[in-house]
């Protein structure tokens, strides 16, 4: 028969592992970090020949808050926006933005979170323009897809900026988590 500090033993740290796990999925799939890069050959029917830049949007499946930070060499823009659509495609405006923040700080705006996981779980759905008064249908365009950790070339083999929402502090109570629970076991054992 098993006892009851046998049981206590393992399964007092096997639920805690397991609340610390979950905890860190919750905390895994709140923010999705994306980006595109924008020009004006991606817009349907052509857009500014010479116009590019980058996107980095944050999309917090939580709150419904998408932000986005936008470097171009774009001039004149007087809007922007996420469209729902596939590439090649025109789509509805899902999410508008401050044109004004382009090559400043984010620009942010909240959706439901129905959309807000929408955009996470199917970004290439979903693509990001700036609009100007010389191309009012859009002058550059990209789809959206998620941002992948990258070790960046001559940076001393440092991983990127985007940890991809890992919380180290969650990682290591899970680490600790699943040590006690071997360190109970190898007691148990000896007795």
């Amino acid at each position: 028969m098993i006892g009851k500090k046998f049981l206590l033993a393992v399964t007092g740290p096997a639920v805690l592992v397991g609340a610390l796990a979950l905890s860190a999925g919750t905390a895994l799939a709140a923010t999705a970090s994306l980006t595109a890069s924008v020009n004006g050959a991606n817009e349907v029917g052509g857009g500014d020949p010479t116009a590019t830049g980058t996107v980095a949007v944050t999309v917090n499946t939580t709150s419904g808050q998408v932000c986005a930070t936008v470097k171009s060499d774009i001039a004149g823009a007087v809007a922007m926006h996420i469209h729902q659509g596939a590439a090649g495609v025109n789509g509805p405006v899902v999410v508008p933005l401050d044109a004004t923040k382009i090559n400043g700080a984010a620009s942010c705006a909240t959706a439901t979170v129905a959309l807000a996981g929408q955009i996470a779980a199917n970004p290439a759905g979903f693509y990001f323009n700036i609009h100007t008064p010389a191309f009012p249908g859009g002058a550059i365009r990209g789809q959206l897809a998620a941002r992948v950790a990258s070790v960046a070339a001559g940076s001393g083999g440092q991983a990127g900026t985007n940890n991809g929402g890992i919380n180290p502090i969650v990682v290591l109570l899970i680490v600790a988590g699943a040590g006690t629970i071997g360190a109970a076991t190898w007691r148990l054992a000896r007795h």
